[in-house]
């Protein structure tokens, strides 16, 4: 075994830096390294001091994937740099070793597991490829591409015909080209009716039918709220914007919804009409039903795409002060810094101009 080389690094000097690629695991000797890596339930950048005597840069040197964090020397520090294959000879010697580190990991990965809880808003496992695909989204929204990616081709790889396999085929395509969360996609809604029978075939064509020609299927048509919405933002999707719109429209007068998620997408039918009239060029209509969604939903979870559109409209009917005020607010809105607010500041500072 060659064994580990040793390396000294002046203060302010940086080992790696996030997303960097590299097999070297480093152990800390002397002096101060800091790890700075952006937190998954809030956002916020985190610093994190490594302790002397521990390792680092070991999961993703071992996982082969992208630095998870950015390493920085303070001070100065001499570290012992391991190449994998020979980290992997040293620790098999130690025994005590690898317990040590998967009790830390294990500890780490419950840590995580329950902050993606608190994030998705889950009290417990629901479905294993709602779960699979829910992660995956929440990786898309903090705009992790790579990681999002990989979770919706997970997902089509162990759930080819699942439900939500259009989805996954759809947000995957759009996050290997590095395109931000469309803000008109849906929440995601677990629906246990759809993992307890197949649809048929039969049921199926008929759901992909305009209204004029479904055929009368009885008790056997899923009109649910999860599926009617479902349905009307395949329609949304695929430039079917009438009937979308005639969807969405019944479904905002249903009160028969069983869980909050079915109360959640009535309340959102409003503003999902609004981008059907946006997308027939109805600006008028358009504006006055995202100002209603806004009116009736103060605090939906819609709010600031309704005003984002709101702005858009301004803008092409050439008001542009109403315009760069309303990009303005959807600024500061929060999350300020996804991609929404990002393109907010933008027009915003264009039109300023």
């Amino acid at each position: 075994m060659a064994g580990p080389i040793i390396r000294t690094y002046k203060g302010g000097s940086i080992i790696y830096f996030e997303k960097d690629r590299s097999e070297d695991i480093y152990v800390l000797r002397q002096g101060r390294v800091v790890l700075t890596y952006t937190a998954i339930d809030s956002g916020y950048e985190v610093k994190e001091d490594v302790r002397l005597g521990e390792f680092f840069g070991v999961k993703s040197a071992l996982g082969k994937y992208p630095r998870e964090e950015t390493a920085q020397v303070v001070g100065g520090a001499t570290v012992l740099v391991f190449k994998l294959s020979d980290f992997e000879t040293f620790v098999a010697e130690k025994t005590h070793l690898i317990l040590k580190m998967m009790k830390v990991f294990s500890s780490q990965l419950r840590l995580v597991h329950k902050k993606l809880r608190e994030i998705l808003g889950q009290a417990e496992a629901r479905n294993p490829a709602f779960e699979l695909m829910n992660v995956a989204e929440v990786f898309y929204k903090n705009n992790n591409f790579e990681h999002a990616a990989y979770g919706f081709g997970k997902y089509l790889e162990h759930y080819p015909s699942g439900p939500y396999a259009g989805r996954a085929t759809e947000l995957q395509d759009l996050a290997r080209k590095g395109t931000p969360y469309p803000i008109n996609m849906p929440p995601l809604v677990y629906d246990a009716a759809s993992t307890r029978a197949p649809m048929s075939q039969e049921n199926l064509q008929n759901i992909m039918k305009p209204a004029s020609e479904k055929t009368n299927m009885g008790a056997g048509t899923d009109n649910t709220i999860t599926s009617l919405y479902n349905r009307a933002h395949t329609f949304l999707n695929v430039g079917k914007f009438e009937e979308a719109a005639n969807i969405f429209k019944d479904l905002m007068v249903r009160t028969d919804f069983k869980y909050d998620s079915e109360k959640k997408l009535v309340d959102n039918a409003l503003f999902q009409m609004g981008v059907c009239f946006l997308k027939l060029n109805n600006l008028d209509t358009a504006s006055n039903t995202f100002s209603a969604y806004i009116k009736k939903h103060p605090s939906g979870e819609s709010v600031k795409e309704s005003l984002f559109h709101l702005a858009e409209i301004a803008e092409q009917q050439g008001d542009r002060q109403r315009a760069g005020m309303l990009f303005g607010k959807v600024a500061l809105l929060p999350p300020e810094r996804d991609s929404l607010s990002q393109k907010a500041r933008q027009k915003a500072k264009e039109l300023s101009t």
